[in-house]
Parts: C-alpha cells; sequence; structure tokens
C-alpha cells in the first residue's frame, strides 16, 4: 500500500490558485465537503486534451469563469470518473492532490458561503 501524500507547505489561497493548480496538471484530485454535508473525493481534470471532445466548451470565457469564481465560490471541473462537467464549491474544498503533491485549501469568507468547515 502506497504511504499517504504529506502535505506541500505552499497553501492555496484563492479560487485562481486553485484553477491554475487545477488547469496545469492532466488530473487532480480534489477532497471536498458536499452541500449536503456528505465527502467526496473526486478525480478531475480542467486539461482539455483530457476531455472528450464532445464534453469541452466550444469557448471558453476566462472573465466569466473568474466572476462565477470570485461570486459564487463555484469553480466546475470535469470529473474523470464520472465523465462529466462538476461544481465544486471552493470554500468547502479540503485539499487537493496534483503532481505527486498535496495541497491544503484556505477557505475564503468573502467567497459566496459562510460556510466554515471548522465548525463540523
Amino acid at each position: 500500500m502506497a504511504e499517504p501524500l504529506q502535505f506541500d507547505p505552499e497553501v492555496i489561497q484563492n479560487a485562481i490558485q486553485l484553477w491554475h493548480k487545477l488547469s496545469s496538471e492532466d488530473q487532480t484530485t480534489v477532497r471536498f465537503t458536499k452541500k449536503d454535508g456528505n465527502i467526496r473525493i473526486m478525480t478531475c481534470t480542467l486539461n482539455f486534451e483530457k476531455i472528450p471532445q464532445i464534453d469541452r466548451p466550444k469557448k471558453l470565457n476566462l472573465p466569466k469563469i473568474l466572476k462565477l469564481m470570485q461570486n459564487s465560490g463555484i469553480l466546475h471541473v470535469y470529473d474523470l470518473e464520472k465523465r462529466g462537467w462538476r461544481s465544486v464549491p471552493f470554500n468547502r474544498v479540503e485539499y487537493i492532490e496534483a503532481g505527486n503533491r498535496r495541497y491544503k485549501v484556505q477557505p475564503i469568507k468573502r467567497l459566496g458561503t459562510d460556510y466554515d468547515r471548522n465548525k463540523l
């Protein structure tokens, strides 16, 4: 059995850093809490080469993506196991694994939710 990854000293502090990490890797594992309180571990990507042609967006509107992330705290990623687009609430992400490294994600209160993982 493989030894679990240690946390990298770098902490992802905002949705744009998370988006950048996800888009720079072929695949990423994200652990987050769903709206219903269940934990979800998802293998996902933002690398269009890994997304089937039929599922790729027709155009990429980066300003719209960034505005959505900033206003609602939601990031859309492609789930490689379920083969479809899924929403990931940035403030509910515990960590991501990318490129044999694990990164903690710092919740930000100003994004569209008052969720506080420490109150669970």
